[in-house]
């Protein structure tokens, strides 16, 4: 029965894996400027929840060095006035928004919906890039 289980167990994984992470996107943003990583949930499903943001993929549980957090739309943590949410959070648009973007802001952040019950949480990560803005150059005429 060993090897049944064991069977049984990697493919519970791989459900689990699937249905837990639920998106990895690529975000560019311009140094100087506000950039906007989405996550977006639905409230009429589930109401408004509890979220968190953290500098990093998000781990199997809550969210790895958090930089904001947010309990029934109440912000409780935010490392930075730099983070907000700036979506309609009782909407379910808590994407966040880095105010004045810098090099050393760029990389990986994860966006954990806490959705009751086991394996039920969204988890977004997103791969910020901040690049060069562009220099417009005026042509004496």
């Amino acid at each position: 029965n060993i090897p049944v289980l064991s069977h049984w167990c990697s493919r519970w994984s791989c459900i689990c894996m699937c249905m837990c992470v639920c998106g990895t996107s690529t975000v560019r943003g311009v140094f100087g400027h506000n950039v906007t990583l989405p996550c977006r949930y639905d409230t009429h499903a589930h109401g408004v929840l509890s979220i968190c943001w953290g500098k990093g993929k998000v781990p199997t549980s809550k969210c790895s060095n958090t930089i904001l957090s947010s309990t029934d739309g109440t912000v409780v943590v935010q490392k930075s006035q730099r983070y907000q949410l700036l979506g309609r959070v009782a909407e379910g648009d808590v994407s966040l928004t880095i105010v004045d973007a810098q090099r050393s802001d760029s990389g990986v952040y994860g966006c954990r919906v806490e959705i009751p019950g086991w394996f039920n949480d969204l988890k977004f990560n997103t791969h910020l890039v901040i690049e060069e803005g562009r220099l417009h150059a005026t042509l004496p005429k």
